[in-house]
C-alpha cells in the first residue's frame, strides 16, 4: 500500500456516509495535494506604497478547484482549512452560529457564523444560485466574487476601524462558500452588527487567456458561459458578545544604526496579535516600509507576523514616531500576560523620491512589552 493510499484509506474510514463520485475525486485531488505538500514557508510582505491595503467596500477573489461535499466536510469548512490561516480556524470554530437567509433576485445568501475580538471580524455565508463554470483539470477557472460592507454596533463602517481586509471563495455544484474578515479594532462592545453583501458573481479576472483582456465582460466571456456580477441587496442584523482580547499601550523603542522602531500598541486576541509601530530614520522621511521575516514571541510559542498594512497613506509621515504600519499575526493567544517580544530581522522601506528604489536594513530589532 502506498502512503497515498494508506492516508486516503484512513480518511474514508473517518466519513459517516460513503462519498459520491465527484467527492472521491475531490478527495483524490485533496490526499495528492497533502502527499505533495512542500514545508511551510514563512509570509513575507513585500513593501509597496499603499502596502496590504484594500478599500473595505470591496471585490474579493479567490479561485479554488470546483467539488462536491464529502461526508460532514462543509464547503465553509473546507475553505477555512485550506487558508492554512491558525486564526481563521480559532474564529470559525468560536464562531455564533447564524443561519440566517435572505433571497434577492434569484440568489440565496446563508449567514452562517460570524466571530468578533478586539483583532478582526469574520463572517462565512453561502451563496445558492450561482451557476459556477467549470474548468478542465489543471485549469484555474474563474473567481467568484463579492462586494460586502460591515457596520458595527456603535454604527460605524468598516473603512473607520480596519485597515485591511482577508478573504477567501470557493464553489461546487450549485452552491458558493465565502469567508470575510475584517482585520482593525472592532469596538469593544457588544450589540448588533450589519453585513449587507450588494453583488455577487464570477469573474474571468484569473483566465485571462479565455476572456479577451479578462475584465470578466464582452463576447468572449459571454461564449465562455462567464456572467457578470449580479446585483441585489442581501443584509443581516446579528447580535455578537463582546469581542474577548487584550489592549496594551506601549512605548517600547529599539535602534539600530540611524532606524528607531516605535511600538505604541500591542492587541493580543485569539486569532491574532497585532501591534501598531512606527519607523523613523536620522535623515530621511519615510513613506512606506515594510517588515521581512518578523515574529512575535510569548511563553515559548512563535507567532509569525504576516501583514503589515500601511494605516494611513496620506499622512504626512511626520509623527512622533515616524511612519506608522499596523501588523498582524497568522494566529493568537487566549493567555495575554507574561513578555512578549517582537523581533524583526530586516525591513524595507521607501521615500518619496519616485526614483528611489525600496532600501532593506537589516537589524535585528527587538521589542518588548510586559502583560502584568
Amino acid at each position: 500500500m502506498t502512503r497515498h493510499e494508506d492516508i486516503e484509506e484512513r480518511l474514508l474510514g473517518a466519513l459517516a456516509v460513503v462519498p459520491s463520485e465527484d467527492g472521491l475525486r475531490w478527495l483524490d485531488q485533496r490526499v495528492a495535494g497533502l502527499v505533495a505538500q512542500p514545508a511551510a514557508t514563512r509570509p513575507r510582505w513585500v513593501p509597496g506604497r499603499r502596502g496590504l491595503l484594500r478599500p473595505l467596500a470591496l471585490v474579493a477573489a479567490f479561485a479554488v478547484a470546483t467539488g462536491t461535499v464529502v461526508g460532514a466536510m462543509g464547503l465553509l469548512d473546507r475553505t477555512v482549512e485550506d487558508s492554512s490561516l491558525p486564526g481563521w480556524r480559532t474564529a470559525w470554530d468560536r464562531a455564533e452560529v447564524l443561519d440566517l437567509q435572505q433571497t434577492d433576485n434569484g440568489l440565496t445568501v446563508t449567514l452562517e457564523r460570524a466571530y468578533a475580538d478586539l483583532n478582526q471580524v469574520l463572517v462565512g455565508f453561502t451563496v445558492e444560485g450561482l451557476e459556477a463554470p467549470t474548468s478542465t483539470v489543471g485549469e484555474r477557472g474563474p473567481a467568484i466574487d463579492w462586494v460586502a460592507e460591515l457596520r458595527d454596533p456603535t454604527g460605524r463602517t468598516a473603512d473607520q476601524w480596519a485597515p485591511s481586509s482577508l478573504s477567501m471563495g470557493a464553489d461546487e455544484t450549485n452552491l458558493s462558500a465565502v469567508i470575510q474578515t475584517w482585520q482593525g479594532a472592532p469596538a469593544p462592545v457588544a450589540g448588533t452588527w450589519e453585513l449587507t453583501v450588494t453583488s455577487i458573481g464570477y469573474s474571468a479576472m484569473t483566465n485571462a487567456g479565455s476572456c479577451g483582456a479578462g475584465d470578466g465582460t464582452g463576447d468572449a466571456c459571454a461564449s465562455a458561459g462567464i456572467s457578470g456580477p449580479i446585483e441585489g441587496n442581501w443584509s443581516f442584523e446579528f447580535d455578537l458578545p463582546k469581542p474577548s482580547g487584550t489592549v496594551v499601550a506601549s512605548e517600547a523603542t529599539a535602534t539600530k544604526e540611524d532606524a528607531t522602531i516605535t511600538l505604541s500598541q500591542l492587541r493580543i486576541s485569539p486569532t491574532m496579535v497585532s501591534g501598531r509601530i512606527g519607523l523613523r530614520l536620522a535623515d530621511e522621511t519615510v513613506a512606506y516600509w515594510g517588515l521581512l521575516d518578523a515574529e512575535v514571541r510569548h511563553d515559548g510559542a512563535t507567532y509569525p507576523i504576516n501583514m503589515a498594512t500601511h494605516i494611513d497613506p496620506e499622512d504626512p509621515h511626520d509623527g512622533p514616531n515616524g511612519d506608522e504600519n499596523e501588523f498582524g499575526t497568522i494566529g493568537g493567544s487566549d493567555e495575554a500576560a507574561g513578555e512578549w517580544v517582537v523581533h524583526i530581522p530586516q525591513l524595507s522601506y521607501g521615500t518619496d523620491d519616485p526614483a528611489q528604489t525600496p532600501v532593506e536594513l537589516s537589524g535585528p530589532w527587538t521589542l518588548t512589552v510586559t502583560v502584568p
